[in-house]
């Protein structure tokens, strides 16, 4: 059996200076009934309607608190339910709920200079339960929002053994960037860090606004989720020069995120992927109007032998990768742990894969190494790939060119194995560096030829595909070779 070419191994990005961007102009989410406004929490002329971010932010048909209100801090052991006719609640030291807190529509709770709620911990359960409530009549929602609006409060942090349900309201004016856990909104999952474990779905979120934090909105950290039920959620004008974006998730647990999320107006409308793994679950990545930016090289294999990783990329998906070496997908890491990517787009609705610099060029990130696959399963179609080509560490697959730097490789399969399924078809690549497009990393001449199909556009190496090594391990002539 010929011996397989080698590739140095990649480390893991873990830092990376983002440039900053000006916020977005927003107009909001269109509706047949253009929703009425108003200066205070003290209600909206007319009222009922349906529940618009704008609606929640302005406090819906509340009253305004005419209370002296009530303080809250500490740990709460006991449980408790915090009324409207309390209000407003004040939230003057960091809270933690280690029972189980019900707070009541029209609440509205406002929050000091850097407090952070914390709901459970990671020994101890703790349930909050903040259900604002809407009917045709009326919009009641539940407010948490900063003391002072040019002082941010912390952060909501649920951690795994807490539970957070929210409907019809809003986290405004948090976020405070204080420590590695950013984020207006952080679900904290068991697996933090390089550790394993299962997905942690503790939160629920329904028609929920997350506005004006001063780092990420949403954090979901450690493969902690969403639940299924979640629904409605806009996250608006947030972000900082330490988390500029408006989600951060690990892979694993993207598609936990609701259909109806609504990114807008944030320092960088995006949903970062951003990891310490060596390895991931199943994922979906549905297409929610904003690019997916990956943050050092995500690795498609399962933390578990004799187990295989799926990502499914779904049509309209952008994916914008960060720096060469640092960036890309690797599909599988071992015999008993593979990997498989489906990235099917649609002729009206394709996947980009890109950079994520402000002036891509070619070369910006590494691209696509199928390594460990099965031999079937894996697919980008209907696809354009672009700025790929930078530094792989990889050389000698293929009879094309030496040094393997593409924008798709594919590692080589054993003569029992038999050559793969075609990987790629429908797709146009672009400014792509290096000195192949297209590396045919297997051995067997009966594998699929992948220059078909395909389309090269400009700025593309002349060695558009490299011919695969017959099955004694050898190049049928003299290298370079490369599919016409």
């Amino acid at each position: 059996m010929p011996a397989r070419p080698s590739f140095a191994p990649l480390a893991i990005a873990t830092t990376l200076l983002l440039p900053a961007c000006a916020p977005a102009e927003d107009d909001g989410p269109a509706s047949d009934t253009e929703p009425d406004t108003a200066e205070s929490s003290g209600g909206v002329p007319g009222g009922g309607g349906p529940v618009t971010p704008e609606r929640i932010a302005a406090g819906g048909d509340c009253p305004a608190p005419t209370g002296v209100g009530t303080d809250h801090g500490g740990d709460v052991t006991a449980d408790e339910t915090w009324a409207a006719a309390d209000g407003p609640h004040r939230i003057t030291s960091n809270l933690r709920v280690l029972a189980t807190v019900t707070i009541e529509p029209c609440v509205h709770v406002v929050v000091d200079d850097g407090v952070t709620i914390e709901v459970g911990s990671s020994s101890a359960p703790g349930t909050l339960v903040a259900r604002g409530e809407a009917t045709d009549d009326e919009v009641l929602p539940i407010l948490f929002e900063a003391a002072q609006a040019d002082a941010p409060w912390g952060r909501m942090w649920v951690w795994p053994m807490g539970v957070l349900d929210l409907s019809v309201a809003g986290i405004v004016d948090g976020g405070a960037a204080q420590s590695d856990e950013l984020g207006a909104l952080v679900v904290q999952g068991v697996a933090t860090g390089t550790n394993g474990g299962a997905v942690t779905a503790s939160t629920t979120l329904d028609r929920v606004l997350i506005s004006g934090s001063r780092s990420h909105g949403l954090n979901l950290d450690g493969w902690g989720a969403l639940t299924d039920a979640s629904t409605q959620v806009w996250i608006r004008d947030g972000g900082g020069d330490a988390a500029p974006s408006a989600v951060r998730i690990e892979p694993g647990v993207g598609d936990s995120l609701p259909a109806e999320l609504e990114i807008s107006g944030n320092v960088r409308d995006e949903i970062l992927v951003r990891t310490s793994k060596a390895f991931m679950r199943d994922d979906t990545w549905a297409d929610h109007g904003v690019p997916y930016r990956q943050l050092g090289v995500l690795y498609l294999n399962p933390g578990e032998f004799a187990a295989t990783a799926t990502l499914t990329i779904e049509p309209g998906v952008t994916v914008a990768f960060d720096e060469s070496a640092g960036s890309g997908i690797i599909v599988g890491s071992s015999d008993t742990r593979q990997g498989i990517l489906v990235a099917d787009g649609t002729p009206e609705a394709p996947i980009l894969f890109t950079s994520a610099q402000d002036a891509p060029a070619a070369g910006d990130w590494m691209g696509v190494v199928f390594s460990y696959v099965p031999l079937s399963g894996s697919h980008i179609g209907h696809a354009r790939i672009e700025y790929a080509g930078g530094e792989s560490g990889h050389n000698g697959f293929g009879c094309g060119p030496a040094d393997n730097d593409a924008a798709i490789i594919v590692h080589g399969q054993t003569p029992d194995d038999g050559p793969p399924a075609e990987v790629v078809r429908d797709t146009e690549f672009a400014d792509i560096a290096g000195d192949t497009v297209v590396v045919s990393g297997w051995s067997g001449m009966d594998g699929p030829n992948l220059s078909e199909g395909n389309t090269f556009g400009p700025g593309t190496p002349s060695c558009k595909v490299s011919q695969p090594k017959t099955d004694t391990g050898a190049c049928d002539g003299t290298p370079p070779l490369c599919w016409p």
